[in-house]
């Protein structure tokens, strides 16, 4: 379905090309036939354009719009044919439904359809001296089978064009996919999560902070049950992971079994209780290939309100120090103790 913020600048298109053919019709009629000539709803018509134009500056429900406009296009061309019952203002009423096209809507399209046929049939029956003086009333047949299949055709081609488009716009996210995401684990990429910190910044967010989580030992798990468990545990750790995110938060593999966590507008409290709870998560053993495998990891962060003047990678540096330097409290504390121990915010790593 098009978005309203498309067919927003489509009802701009369509509200210049009637203006134009309002503005062009009424001048020429002044300059052949006088000031007297422009038929008195023309003024109704520019009050009802003054309208439109404030509806869609002020973006007023851009759909409600879009129906508003082909309506008062046939109401027009009505008041037109009333008026001025030439042939030329009859053929120019047809170009309302190509233009209905330009929403891409089969609703709007059949609108426009209704419409013609309706001033259609007034146009045949009703001025049928002033504007077919020599057509037998029997040919009105031909003039509606003409709206037929002109409306046929273009529901066919806005058939096709949607078609067209959808198939597009589902290659389009699988190229951004692969271009913005970890083939692996499907975890964001280190272009995504540059631009994701570019877009905080810009938006001037209250603060930004970084999770950096490094795997304890994954090593160890690729040289005792092979790289294809290993992949498998880390598609897992990313799927735990991101259940404790929220949706504004980016998380980001950056290579091997390291991963980042882009947050914004957090503060230093809710950043160690994410901390706590990833690490919490990740306690629980993992059935990968028949192995139960129990995974700990060392997170650590790095925290700025400072938005304007901090970089990324100055970021991600803190983070990785303040991980390390979490990594050896719990190092200390398996040399400390022979039973499985949490220390600072460091996990031990256990194989059942």
């Amino acid at each position: 379905m098009i978005g309203n913020e498309i067919i927003h600048r489509r009802n701009i298109i369509l509200f210049i090309l009637m203006i134009a053919f309002f503005t062009i019709q009424v001048t020429i009629n002044i300059v052949f036939e006088g000031l007297a000539s422009v038929f008195p709803p023309a003024f109704l018509f520019i009050n009802v354009g003054i309208l439109l134009l404030m509806m869609i500056l002020k973006k007023v429900n851009p759909r409600v719009i879009m129906y508003a406009m082909i309506t008062c296009t046939y109401i027009y061309f009505y008041y037109l044919l009333t008026d001025s019952p030439y042939l030329v203002n009859y053929l120019f009423m047809w170009l309302g439904l190509p233009l209905s096209a330009i929403y891409q809507s089969y609703r709007v399209v059949l609108l426009a359809f209704t419409g013609s046929m309706i001033i259609n049939y007034y146009s045949f029956f009703y001025l049928h001296e002033e504007i077919f003086p020599n057509v037998v009333k029997g040919d009105f047949v031909y003039l509606v089978l003409f709206g037929v299949f002109s409306t046929a055709f273009l529901l066919t081609f806005i058939h096709m064009t949607l078609r067209l488009w959808k198939e597009t716009k589902e290659a389009n996210d699988r190229l951004q996919v692969i271009a913005f995401h970890d083939p692996l684990t499907g975890a964001a990429n280190r272009l995504l999560l540059k631009m994701e910190f570019d877009r905080l910044k810009e938006s001037k967010v209250d603060s930004i902070a970084l999770l950096f989580m490094d795997m304890n030992k994954f090593k160890y798990i690729n040289d005792t049950y092979g790289h294809d468990v290993g992949d498998q545990l880390l598609a897992k750790v990313v799927s735990r992971v991101r259940g404790e995110l929220r949706e504004s938060d980016l998380l980001c593999r950056l290579g091997g079994d390291e991963f980042v966590i882009l947050l914004s507008n957090i503060d230093h409290k809710e950043l160690e209780g994410l901390s706590i709870r990833i690490q919490a998560s990740m306690e629980q053993p993992l059935s990968i290939n028949n192995h139960t495998i129990q995974v700990s990891s060392s997170v650590g962060s790095s925290y700025t309100t400072e938005v304007s003047c901090v970089d990324l990678d100055t970021l991600i540096k803190e983070a990785d120090g303040d991980m390390y330097m979490e990594k050896r409290k719990g190092t200390r504390g398996q040399a400390l103790s022979p039973n499985l121990v949490l220390r600072g915010r460091t996990m031990n790593l256990s194989f059942f």
